[in-house]
């Protein structure tokens, strides 16, 4: 998502913030469920009673509804309606268990009807018991395979569940292309993206964001979840809607983060100044700028913004973690080990904590340490790819190509498109002499990251080997500009230009490279 160490903090996009409009369908759909309640052998001396438990209930007369909801259950026992009322009123004030026995009883008195299966399986997911609902809401379709209920909140589920597919399965069901309900919509935006639908994802935005007029719940909801999908630009419109007066601090903070994310740090810091004087308090807009000084390599900076953060919440792993990195990268390891060392005496087993103790020790050249720290690390969170990586490339260190290799196969199983683990391998088929191999991973590290080093070199190493020497000049002149400082671009640099026959500059790219050498040798 957003390239470089040390930017770890930043993948949650602070969707917890602000005023949202609600996903998780459940939360608010069991109100609505029992109106559409069956009441097929209601006896007409029920009827009243019921339709009475209703009103109260419109009235937000809770208790009292309860209680005639009661007394029409002993009257008549055989009304399931009455017990799917009665199940109604317990679910509004939380009485779970008591909610899901009522629904019990009248699926029990008539178990042919989909709502009363809805709101018995609503009830079970409130009730933090999902797989029950997931029965439940399955039930209901086999009675209404087109119950919009059943669903929506299976799909709100799958999304829970990164189960993308299967999420737009049933918001098509669900027919939210057509739904005016925002919520919905947003679901099966969600869904789209998450499924690989793009263009469809980009559409569906677009329409709701029309619809939207200045809503904030709307813009601030969409703009979340075009950023969590990458769609940067698309985001910062969404949060630009929100009318200035309306922009809270989650607003104003999550906007200046996808302006980050676009590398536009100007545009991000006047967000973040907007953000602070809206809550001084916050760490956030600290921690927030001091990564993007560190995006733009301005360490000393980095550290003063980031470490005003950790004073304002020392307990947050995530600050911890980003101050260390930005620590160790000024070389003040003595700092950033006694950092490390208090925040693991309360959290021995973060996987953040080690990652950053495992590149402690990297750079201190203690490697089998630091081999020894991202294997803890991994135990603890055996999806974390940044520290995978980082072993990978110690077992590269220690002439251990095999695990290293292993490593990062296991990292294409979790990220197939990462452009560092697809530059390593294709640098791994290169030395190997697989050279078609090697292009493919290259070109398929340098979709997701053109700037990718490692991939840009196996790419214009490839490309000499072929004889196509204008294109390997090209190549390397952009790593030259991406990476002055190091020596291997230039003398590669000076090989292609010798081949051109072009003498004084190849031996201009040489005398670089062997005065980098000497003073990387130096340090």
């Amino acid at each position: 998502m957003w390239p470089g160490r040390g930017s770890e903090t930043l993948r949650p996009y602070c969707a917890d913030y602000g005023h949202q409009v609600a996903v998780h369908v459940w939360t608010v759909l069991a109100v609505l469920m029992v109106a559409a309640g069956g009441r097929a052998r209601t006896e007409q001396d029920c009827g009243a009673q019921i339709e009475n438990v209703m009103a109260l209930l419109n009235q937000q007369k809770g208790r009292e509804a309860q209680q005639l909801a009661l007394t029409a259950t002993k009257a008549c026992p055989r009304e399931p309606a009455a017990y799917n009322m009665l199940g109604m009123t317990y679910d509004l004030e939380n009485r779970f268990g008591e909610a899901q026995q009522a629904y019990r009883q009248a699926i029990s008195l008539d178990p042919n009807v989909a709502a009363f299966h809805d709101n018995l399986a609503v009830c079970y997911m409130r009730s933090g018991n999902p797989e029950e609902g997931v029965r439940e809401f399955q039930r209901a379709l086999k009675l209404d395979p087109h119950n919009q209920t059943a669903n929506l909140n299976l799909g709100a589920y799958c999304l829970s569940q990164k189960a993308y597919q299967r999420a737009l399965d049933y918001f098509r069901a669900a027919q939210c292309e057509k739904s005016g309900d925002p919520a919905a919509l947003l679901g099966m935006i969600h869904a789209y993206f998450g499924a690989g639908e793009k263009n469809a994802g980009v559409e569906a935005a677009d329409r709701l964001s029309r619809s939207a007029g200045s809503d904030p719940r709307i813009h601030f909801s969409l703009g979340l979840v075009l950023a969590e999908y990458g769609e940067y630009p698309m985001a910062v419109k969404e949060f630009e809607a929100i009318p200035a007066p309306d922009r809270d601090f989650a607003a104003v903070l999550n906007l200046g983060m996808a302006h980050s994310r676009l590398g536009q740090f100007k545009e991000a810091r006047q967000r973040y100044e907007e953000a602070l004087k809206l809550d001084p308090s916050s760490p956030e807009p600290y921690l927030r700028i001091g990564l993007d000084s560190s995006a733009s390599k301005k360490t000393n900076e980095a550290v003063s913004w980031i470490s005003r953060a950790h004073e304002m919440a020392p307990e947050r792993t995530d600050i911890s973690y980003a101050l260390a990195e930005e620590v160790i990268r000024s070389r003040n390891y003595e700092r950033a080990r006694g950092l490390l060392s208090s925040a693991l005496q309360s959290q021995p087993n973060e996987p953040m904590l080690l990652e950053a103790l495992g590149d402690l020790y990297s750079r201190q050249n203690q490697v089998q340490d630091a081999i020894n720290t991202y294997l803890r690390c991994l135990d603890s969170d055996p999806q974390r790819v940044s520290a995978r990586l980082s072993l990978a490339q110690r077992y590269l260190e220690s002439g251990r190509a095999d695990e290293a290799k292993a490593e990062f196969q296991k990292v294409m199983q979790v990220e197939p498109e990462n452009p560092e683990a697809n530059a390593e391998l294709g640098k791994m088929a290169f030395e190997a002499g697989e050279r078609d191999a090697a292009l493919q991973f290259a070109e398929k590290a340098l979709a997701r990251d053109p700037n990718n080093l490692t991939a840009n070199e196996d790419l214009a190493e490839i490309k000499m080997r072929e004889g196509k020497l204008p294109e390997a000049q090209a190549v390397l002149e952009k790593l030259v500009k991406l990476d002055p400082e190091n020596p291997r671009f230039h003398y590669l640099l000076s090989r292609v230009l010798t081949k051109l026959d072009r003498q004084q500059e190849a031996q201009s790219e040489f005398e670089i490279s062997k005065e980098l050498e000497t003073v990387r040798r130096k340090q």
